[in-house]
């Protein structure tokens, strides 16, 4: 005998496949293996529970379409103490499984709706970009008065004949042990004085290839004590053991600059 979950199954539903069968004294029942097609799935092992002469066997399964189907079920076997087996047979079942979607409406059953209103169209105006228009023409103009009143930019050659950057207090430095900070002030004043009046001495550049740079082009500069004090200078930066004195040499420096700007005039 065949049982089924109480209900309608619907598509997914755990459904319970339950056979009872007669058990005789002195016999066990044994399982056979049942392997479900598509679309019904097996989601477990079968469960048995014994009775009075009988065992129920329940088998839970799931199927995923809908309609009517077709289950063949396997049937037990019986074993004996003394060894023998009888085989029972395969029953049928066929279970009818309904969509768990709701049935949808047919046009018979759907109202027909009131008339829809007709979408109003914002009014368009340009007022607001012409607002915004005035607002920056507003904003723009007396910044760009401001703009072409405020001056011109003073060239690093003006800022070098008005006496260019004020003197560090060198003295101080090199009593604190700042040897090297002396030396670098004065590299970057007096290369910055060179780039001021020879474009092509950058200050970037090192300081071999400035000095052939002012050879060639400034030739009635003082050249010779210009690329000592250069190299002095290098050698107090970033030389090891005894070095330059630093003050000394930053002096020198100073004392070149107003001799470049007096030969360039």
């Amino acid at each position: 005998m065949m049982m089924i979950q109480h209900g309608p199954p619907t598509v997914g539903d755990t459904i319970w496949v339950i056979r009872s069968v007669d058990l005789p004294p002195g016999r066990t029942v044994r399982l056979a293996d049942w392997q479900a097609d598509d679309p019904v799935e097996l989601l477990g092992p079968p469960r048995v529970t014994l009775g009075e002469g009988r065992a129920e066997i329940a088998y839970p399964v799931a199927i995923w379409r809908t309609g009517s189907h077709t289950l063949q079920i396997p049937g037990p076997l019986l074993l004996a103490a003394d060894g023998r087996v009888d085989s029972l047979p395969g029953q049928t079942v066929t279970l009818g499984v309904a969509s768990v979607l709701p049935r949808p409406a047919t046009d018979t059953t759907l109202r027909p709706q009131p008339r829809a209103d007709f979408v109003p169209r914002p009014a368009t105006t340009p007022l607001p970009l012409l607002v915004l228009l005035v607002i920056a023409i507003a904003i723009l103009v007396p910044l760009h008065r401001w703009w072409r009143r405020r001056g011109k930019l003073v060239v690093k050659g003006a800022a070098l004949e008005a006496g260019g950057p004020a003197i560090p207090p060198l003295e101080q430095w090199a009593h604190a042990g700042e040897s090297r900070a002396v030396a670098a002030t004065a590299t970057a004043r007096l290369r910055l004085t060179l780039a001021a009046r020879l474009p092509g001495a950058l200050p970037s550049l090192d300081t071999e290839t400035v000095i052939a740079h002012v050879t060639e082009q400034r030739p009635q500069w003082p050249v010779s004590e210009l690329a000592d004090v250069l190299r002095q200078l290098d050698r107090t930066r970033f030389g090891t053991g005894a070095l330059p004195d630093a003050v000394a040499l930053a002096r020198r420096a100073l004392e070149l600059e107003p001799r470049l700007l007096a030969e360039a005039a």
